[in-house]
C-alpha cells in the first residue's frame, strides 16, 4: 500500500472513530454549529463580557469564508454549564460583528485516536477541507516536536501589549524561532494552601521544616492521590533533581529525591490523617471540621467550591506552599488558541476570533464561569476587584513554571509511591529514593 493510501485509510477510521465517539457541547446559538453540554457547578460572580474585538492592522478576510472551524477538547469546551454558555455568547458576539458567518465548533480529545493531534497529523494531507481552522491546545503541545509543523505563528495578529500581558509560564511554550504559536487565554493545576484567617492570624513560615516543625501547624493533602505526587515532585526540583537523562530518557536522581523526602516525612504527624485520603473532596470534609490548620488544594477545586458556597469567597485565606528556603514553585498548566490552517484568508479571520476571545474582559468572564486562571494579567486584575483570591493567585503565577512531566507518567507514579512511602512507613528516606529511581529503569 502506498504512503498516501495509507494516509487515505488512517484518516478515514480517524473520522469513524470520531463520528462513533466525539460530540460538541456548547449550547446552541444561530450560526454556531455545537450541541448542548453537560451540567456542573454553578459560576462564581464575573465581570461583564462581549467586548468588541480590536482588528486594526490585521489583514482582512475574504468575503467568501462563510464558516470557521473550531475545535477544542472536553476540558475547555465542557468544563462547567457556565463557562460553555459564556464561550457561545462570545462566538455568537463575534459572528454579529461578521455578518453571514457561522462558526462550527467540534468537541475532540487533544491526543488519542480521533483526537486534534491525529486528525492534523493524518489528515492534513489527504482532507484539507474538514480540517480546523483554530483549535484549543496546552500550551504543552505548542512547544512539543511531534507538533512542530502543525501550528502556524500568530505575529501579526496578536496585539503588542497583550503577549507582553501574558504570564511567564505559557508565553515560556509559545515562542519558537521567535515566533508566536499560540494565545494563551487560560491556567489550571495551580496548588497553594487554604486556611481560615479567623483562626490562623501572622505570618505563615514559607520553610517547611518551620512550617509543620517549628510552628507545630498540621495541614491536610490527600496524599494517598496524585496530589502526593505533585508534592513530591515540587519538592524534589527544588532540591534540584533533573527528570530526564543525557538520552531524554525519565529518571529520578537518588540523592536530591532522598533530600526531598526526608524534609516531607518530618513530623509527618501534623499531616494528620493524609495518608488515607485519595481526594481534594476528602480533604475538604476533613478540613471543615477544623482539625486541621492548612489545606493543600489546587485553583480548579477552589474555585469550585466557592461557586458552590460563595460566603467562602470572604471567609478563606492562601498561602504559597512552604519549601526547602522559600516557598515551592507552583507548576501549572496553560491553554491557548492556535491557527492551523494554512489559507491566508481563512488565518486573518481565525486571528481576529483568537484576539476577540483573548480580550482581558472575555477571557476574565469565560474563565470567571469556567473556574480556571487567565493568562493575562489585566483578566486576572478584573476578576480580582471581585474575589481577592484573584489576587493572590496573580502574584503566583508570576513565578509559576510549566509542568514539566504529564501526570498520568512514571515519573509521577514513582514519585507517588515514595511520597505515601515516607508518610506511611519507617523506611529511610535514602532507600525509598533508591527503589524509586530503579523503578524508572526497569
Amino acid at each position: 500500500m502506498s504512503k498516501t493510501n495509507r494516509l487515505i485509510l488512517t484518516f478515514i477510521l480517524l473520522i469513524l472513530f470520531a463520528t462513533a465517539s466525539g460530540c460538541t457541547l456548547l449550547q446552541e446559538s444561530p450560526g454556531i454549529v455545537v450541541t448542548p453540554s453537560p451540567g456542573a457547578t454553578a459560576p462564581a460572580a464575573t465581570p461583564a463580557a462581549l467586548a468588541t474585538s480590536d482588528l486594526s492592522g490585521l489583514p482582512v478576510p475574504a468575503q467568501s469564508i462563510a464558516q470557521l472551524r473550531l475545535w477544542l477538547p472536553p476540558e475547555i469546551g465542557a468544563r462547567t454549564e457556565a463557562g460553555a454558555a459564556e464561550l457561545a455568547d462570545q462566538l455568537a458576539a463575534f459572528r454579529a460583528e461578521q455578518g453571514a458567518l457561522e462558526i462550527a465548533v467540534e468537541q475532540k480529545p487533544v491526543e488519542g485516536p480521533g483526537g486534534i493531534l491525529a486528525f492534523l497529523q493524518a489528515g492534513r494531507l489527504v482532507a484539507p477541507s474538514v480540517m480546523p481552522d483554530l483549535v484549543a491546545v496546552p500550551t504543552a503541545l505548542l512547544a512539543d516536536p511531534r507538533a512542530r509543523d502543525l501550528f502556524f505563528p500568530l505575529d501579526t495578529r496578536l496585539a503588542a501589549d497583550s503577549l507582553g500581558d501574558i504570564y511567564p509560564a505559557p508565553v515560556s511554550q509559545i515562542v519558537r524561532d521567535d515566533a508566536f504559536f499560540g494565545a494563551p487565554f487560560a491556567t489550571a493545576g495551580l496548588t497553594h494552601l487554604l486556611y481560615d484567617p479567623a483562626v490562623i492570624s501572622g505570618t505563615i513560615p514559607l520553610n517547611w521544616s518551620q512550617f509543620i516543625s517549628v510552628t507545630n501547624h498540621t495541614l491536610v493533602l490527600p496524599a494517598d492521590s496524585r496530589e502526593g505526587a505533585l508534592l513530591g515532585l515540587q519538592f524534589y526540583l527544588a532540591e534540584g533533581g533533573n527528570l530526564t537523562d543525557d538520552t531524554g530518557q525519565p529518571v529520578l536522581e537518588t540523592e536530591p529525591l532522598a533530600r526531598a523526602l526526608a524534609t516531607i516525612g518530618l513530623r509527618k504527624e501534623n499531616l494528620l490523617q493524609s495518608h488515607q485520603l485519595k481526594t481534594l473532596d476528602e480533604a475538604w470534609q476533613y478540613h471543615q471540621l477544623g482539625t486541621s490548620d492548612f489545606m493543600w488544594t489546587r485553583v480548579e477545586h477552589l474555585l469550585g467550591l466557592q461557586a458552590a458556597d460563595p460566603r467562602l469567597v470572604g471567609a478563606q485565606a492562601y498561602s504559597a506552599v512552604p519549601g526547602v528556603s522559600g516557598a515551592l514553585v507552583p507548576l501549572t498548566t496553560s491553554w491557548a488558541w492556535a491557527i492551523t490552517t494554512s489559507d491566508p484568508a481563512r488565518q486573518a479571520l481565525a486571528g481576529e476570533l483568537i484576539t476577540f476571545l483573548t480580550s482581558a474582559e472575555n477571557m476574565a468572564a469565560w474563565n470567571g464561569r469556567s473556574q480556571l486562571l487567565p493568562a493575562r494579567r489585566e483578566a486576572m486584575a478584573l476578576l480580582g476587584e471581585l474575589n481577592p483570591y484573584y489576587q493572590f493567585a496573580g502574584l503566583e503565577l508570576e513565578r509559576a513554571q510549566p509542568m514539566p512531566v504529564n501526570e498520568a507518567s512514571r515519573v509521577m507514579d514513582a514519585l507517588g509511591d515514595a511520597v505515601f512511602q515516607v508518610l506511611t512507613t519507617e523506611t529511610s528516606p535514602v532507600l525509598i529514593a533508591e527503589q524509586a529511581a530503579l523503578s524508572l529503569r526497569q
